[in-house]
């Protein structure tokens, strides 16, 4: 009966995995993108400065600047106070699809995206592209149309240092670091604190690309990205890190694509390094 039981609760999981995953970030192609016809908000999540310097035809500019603060160096998602206005005034609505492209490395597309669904979106879809950079020809910019969308607090996807201390003591959790491999191991450093949080495991970001026949760096295949984390338990609730956010959010992702359940540690190695927490090498 027993052994029956836990082969119910691993099925029903299995089916709640699988409903995270189809409704969590998703990618799409250029060409997919071109070929909709369902209503959404195409946003540029580069600077206000590269959108002015060229942008896919109907981008609205949404820097992923905005959707943080900077406190003595650590990268803080703004408060749900703060961000309510930005969300409105950047015409976000929660039935419509978002989609989201940057200069083609998906970090600040990645990170913006997670911004989105830690209040409260869900139907948001980055585009894949290398040759995107080459299609920005639009001087043109789109203007929104504010809407009255009142943001939710998801924490579902967000982790803080504490959280992130106390996972790497539980066994239920998992820690992925998603910086260089070099880093991770102490050998270098952007802080005054050399390694790891204690319990962490190293994906390097670096993983996530490869050089494509013309030499450019582009995100290796969605099945390719999904068997980094072949050897990961589902049963698990893992959280990434890097130094400031835009690595682990495109790590958060990728996992997400994993069908793993995943948060993001907001603040990441920068706030870790400033606070008196323990380190690992």
């Amino acid at each position: 009966m027993d052994h029956r039981k836990s082969a119910m609760r691993r099925w029903i999981l299995g089916l709640l995995l699988v409903s995270c995953h189809l409704q969590s970030v998703e990618l799409i192609s250029f060409e997919e993108f071109q070929s909709w016809e369902k209503p959404h908000l195409l946003y540029d999540a580069r600077s206000a400065k590269d959108y002015h310097l060229g942008h896919l035809i109907g981008a609205i500019s949404f820097p992923v600047s905005s959707t943080y603060n900077n406190r003595n160096g650590v990268l803080f998602a703004r408060s749900i106070t703060d961000m309510t206005q930005t969300l409105q005034d950047k015409g976000v609505q929660a039935d419509v699809a978002i989609v989201i492209y940057d200069d083609s490395s998906l970090l600040d597309a990645s990170r913006l995206a997670w911004v989105l669904e830690l209040y409260g979106l869900r139907n948001i879809h980055l585009i894949n592209d290398v040759n995107l950079p080459d299609k920005l020809a639009s001087k043109q910019a789109t203007a929104s149309l504010p809407s009255e969308y009142l943001p939710t607090l998801n924490p579902d996807v967000l982790a803080n240092a504490r959280m992130t201390q106390l996972a790497g003591l539980n066994g239920g959790f998992g820690i992925v670091d998603n910086r260089p491999r070099s880093h991770f191991v102490g050998e270098q450093s952007h802080t005054d604190k050399f390694g790891h949080v204690p319990g962490a495991v190293n994906v390097p970001k670096d993983e996530f690309y490869r050089l494509n026949a013309e030499g450019q760096t582009v995100l290796k295949p969605l099945n390719e990205l999904v068997a980094l984390f072949d050897d990961f338990d589902r049963d698990k609730q893992y959280i990434t890190y890097c130094y400031r956010g835009k690595a682990s959010t495109l790590g958060f992702f990728l996992m997400q694509q994993a069908g793993l359940k995943v948060m993001h540690y907001d603040g990441s190695w920068f706030d870790w390094s400033q606070r008196d927490l323990p380190v690992a090498k």
